[in-house]
């Protein structure tokens, strides 16, 4: 359970860096008939990273969806949380 939640927060993460690579295979395969907005690209890439996540938890592990929604869902907000958090501990007083 715990490998399932780390892949989740492994998928969150790393979905925006996978977006130029998802842009390139839905290029491919779409006409330019059909553009792509860019959150409809966000969701793709994100998605994508999920299958992937829970294919491999599936063959490394007992698959558990919630868990590896919610690792996905920490790991896409992650980084925002850590800079809200950081920005409440040391304001800026100069502003």
């Amino acid at each position: 359970m715990l490998a399932t939640f780390i892949l989740g927060l492994v998928a969150g993460f790393f979905a925006p860096q996978a977006e130029p690579h998802v842009k390139k295979g839905i290029e491919k395969v779409l006409l330019t008939d059909a553009p792509v907005t860019p959150l409809e690209l966000r969701m793709v890439s994100f998605a994508a990273c999920v299958l992937g996540a829970a294919i491999l938890s599936m063959i490394f592990g007992k698959p558990h969806a919630v868990v590896l929604a919610v690792g996905a869902l920490l790991g896409v907000l992650g980084p925002r949380l850590q800079e809200t958090y950081r920005k409440t501990r040391n304001p800026d007083y100069d502003e």
